[in-house]
């Protein structure tokens, strides 16, 4: 573990905390700042605080004291692989798609995306499609299966699926707090905000949203629950948002639910190095004319390694 000791100087005053923290700590961001406060690595005048924008006070001390390995990088072993590839039929590809890994492009033409890496894993197999194309998406830091084809009669045909809500989706989330047996969430929901990349819950307009929950395990020593998610309708952070607004906020997940109470030890708030939502099955026919099949993704391995470690917990 590294540990840092910061006294506030006047220089520091008035600062947000993960500013002040990039401030004294040679080489720190203040991206790195914040991603240690909010896995509960800081300590304000000896109380652990989870809000990277509190500001301090001349006179304040800080205790910053994180696992090197946070901070290493993911991207050298982010890849497809042909393991990952759970179904390859009827021009439809389903992998089990790894975290840290955008569906889509993003802005930044360094990073990977699905369909380079896929491309990639596939032409090593004997096979190259110019034509690979997403069907639908999960969140960069969402795992588990994700539809692609190479046909367009094919992406046209699941696609309807979709529309018509004839595809069935269960994720599991592993998340703060302990779930009730059943529950179901209604509310409407916004737009992605461009300013903040969030989606909040309206009280009128926005689209309406449905997703069905039942609680698999609970974890009383941690407050900790394993929790299956089956969305209705398909929107935007659905499922993340849902389960904040029940109070069950997602492990991992640094955008909804940050500042809640956290009662797991600090090296295992650690071992978690994204949102442990998984997309666990998903059930749609591939052709015309063809049984709907079921195609269900292992966890990842932070999945496994944190459900793990959670069930240790006295």
């Amino acid at each position: 573990m590294e540990r840092h000791s910061i006294s506030v100087s006047y220089r520091l005053q008035g600062m947000r905390l993960d500013h002040a923290i990039a401030e004294e700590i040679t080489g720190f961001s203040r991206r790195r700042a914040k991603a240690i406060i909010d896995v509960g690595g800081c300590y304000l005048n000896s109380k652990r605080v989870r809000i990277a924008s509190k500001t301090v006070s001349k006179g304040d001390k800080i205790e910053v004291e994180y696992n090197p390995q946070l901070f290493v990088s993911q991207r050298r072993d982010i890849e497809i692989k042909p393991e990952d590839i759970l179904y390859f039929d009827h021009s439809v590809i389903v992998i089990n798609k790894p975290a840290s890994l955008p569906s889509q492009a993003t802005r930044d033409q360094a990073v990977h995306h699905v369909v380079p890496l896929l491309a990639k894993t596939l032409k090593g197999m004997g096979h190259e499609f110019k034509d690979l194309q997403l069907v639908h998406r999960l969140d960069k830091d969402t795992t588990g299966c994700l539809i692609l084809t190479y046909s367009a009669s094919t992406m046209n045909y699941i696609t309807e699926q979709f529309k018509n809500h004839q595809v069935s989706k269960i994720y599991h989330a592993v998340t703060w707090g302990i779930g009730p047996a059943e529950f179901e969430e209604k509310c409407n929901l916004s737009a992605i905000q461009g300013t903040t990349g969030t989606v909040r819950v309206l009280q009128s307009g926005g689209k309406s949203s449905h997703t069905n929950f039942k609680t698999l395990e609970t974890f009383p020593n941690s407050r900790t629950s394993l929790i299956e998610a089956r969305p209705v309708t398909g929107r935007s952070h659905q499922i993340r948002v849902h389960l904040e607004k029940n109070n069950l906020p997602i492990i991992g997940d640094r955008v909804y639910g940050e500042g809640k109470r956290h009662k797991l030890p600090d090296d295992i708030i650690q071992k978690v190095n994204h949102q442990l939502l998984h997309s666990n099955s998903i059930r749609f026919s591939p052709a015309p004319g063809i049984e709907p099949v079921t195609i269900t993704a292992p966890y990842r391995e932070n999945m496994i390694e944190v459900l793990a470690a959670i069930r240790t917990v006295n």
